[in-house]
């Protein structure tokens, strides 16, 4: 029970969720039980005024919702804010009881009704942050975090997540020296330990775009990454302040994709590529048992490719060369029809003959709509290299990792291998930059005319 607590709860958005329905659910008990204890101190009797409950009751989490009362950090630093929401619903149905007199909501019972009921909510809301506090003090419901920093600053934050029960518990540390981050150590750091959370102090000593491929690391693994406040002039999205911690922390979002539109972009992903994967079904057998009754080997192609952020995965393929085609590599690195770090022969040797037929007709990429599935992949985007190719990519070239890799893309869209390796990069960086919901739609629709006119498939 213990450890299904620690993993439901990594992350922000089950606790946001959870914490948001326990205080409405306490917010609508502490109504209810106000206006019944004042309907019957006033009436003598309760039944005449709850059957108005429910509507009383939206008007009231309305009030809390619209005074920000289901933001925990906002309710601490203000606690007024409880005072003001009852007032504004009281009166509201003061008005109401004046407008509608056949309500039975007089000035009085709602006075006592708001009176009864912020006492009450307010002993449950208390009651509520010592709970949370116990449940972080034993371990449960903590964010593994990910600290970056100098020394000090490691020190100091790490001291205030032990001293004050914060949500947040370090779970590595990675060291902020002469002005840059060492990525890689990050990205071990947030794979070994899958942290849901960074906080970076000092960054105001990181140039910009090395704050920025910070950011996109730490958002492409589905982390959240906050600041100890300094690097404001550094930000280019909207701050939001945090005391979970017990010091100001503000979060930022990496520009280009916020967690609307990642959510939009993986609802299409799912839901796409389950369904082809349930309606080609058929064909799917049917490929795989020509690939195996036409040349000997697996079925399967599996190759490591560099995904998000430089992330290796596992790339899925029907096998449409011969078996021994990695080893015959570098005998044929010769006879590259391909520019920059590309791969390309037209007229591969290793290739089967019903291996050609799946390229021609891009069937051998269909069991990549697992990977789509499994979220390694998504329908559009960069398209996926080679470990081979990556390694000889420049730096420029691996801005178009900051995106997950698709199926399909600008690219395949647009020519496909017969495109040079610099058109492709170019392709792939607008796509990042310019992407919508509509845009993956269109290049999706586009695709299948593109594998029908069989553009660069060799």
């Amino acid at each position: 029970m213990r450890t299904t607590l620690k993993r439901l709860f990594s992350t922000d958005a089950p606790r946001r969720f959870l914490s948001i329905v326990i205080l409405a659910l306490m917010d609508a008990a502490a109504m209810l039980a106000g206006l019944a204890a004042a309907a019957y101190m006033t009436e003598g009797k309760t039944g005449g005024i709850l059957y108005l409950a429910p509507v009383l009751l939206a008007v009231w989490v309305s009030v809390f919702a619209a005074y920000d009362l289901y933001n925990r950090a906002r309710v601490r630093r203000n606690p007024g804010a409880l005072l003001g929401a009852g007032l504004a619903w009281a009166g509201l149905l003061v008005v109401g009881g004046a407008i509608y007199p056949e309500s039975g909501l007089t000035t009085g019972m709602v006075l006592l009704a708001v009176l009864i009921a912020l006492l009450l909510d307010g002993a449950l809301r208390i009651l509520y942050e010592q709970a949370v506090e116990l449940l972080y003090r034993q371990g449960l419901g903590r964010i593994p975090t990910v600290i970056v920093g100098d020394g000090a600053g490691r020190t100091r934050v790490r001291r205030m997540m032990e001293q004050t029960s914060s949500a947040h518990a370090c779970v590595a540390e990675v060291d902020l020296g002469e002005g840059k981050v060492d990525l890689f150590e990050l990205r071990a750091a947030l794979d070994r330990t899958g942290a849901r959370g960074v906080i970076l102090v000092g960054g105001e000593r990181l140039p910009e775009e090395e704050l920025l491929d910070l950011l996109r690391s730490v958002r492409l693994r589905g982390a959240r990454m906050r600041f100890v406040p300094g690097a404001l002039t550094l930000m280019r999205s909207q701050p939001t302040i945090s005391q979970s911690l017990g010091l100001p922390l503000i979060e930022v979002r990496y520009p280009r994709l916020d967690n609307t539109q990642r959510l939009m972009k993986r609802l299409l992903d799912v839901t796409v590529s389950a369904l082809a994967l349930a309606l080609l079904a058929p064909l799917l057998l049917a490929v795989a048992i020509l690939v195996r009754t036409t040349s000997p080997g697996p079925v399967l192609f599996r190759q490591k490719r560099a995904g998000a952020d430089e992330e290796v995965f596992i790339c899925l393929m029907f096998r449409s060369m011969h078996e021994d085609a990695g080893l015959r590599q570098s005998e044929l690195e010769i006879l590259n029809e391909a520019e920059g770090a590309a791969f390309k022969i037209r007229e591969d040797p290793r290739v089967t003959p019903f291996g050609r037929f799946l390229r021609r007709w891009s069937l051998d990429e269909l069991p990549q709509l697992v990977n789509v599935l499994k979220g390694d992949m998504s329908l559009v985007g960069p398209r996926p290299l080679p470990l081979r190719d990556f390694e000889r990519m420049g730096e420029p070239h691996k801005r178009r990792l900051a995106a997950v890799p698709g199926m399909t893309g600008l690219w395949q869209i647009s020519g496909r291998s017969n495109l040079p390796f610099e058109e492709m990069v170019r392709l792939d960086l607008f796509y990042i930059e310019n992407w919508s919901l509509s845009f993956d739609v269109k290049i999706i629709l586009r695709t299948l005319g593109a594998v029908l006119r069989r553009e660069g498939a060799y």
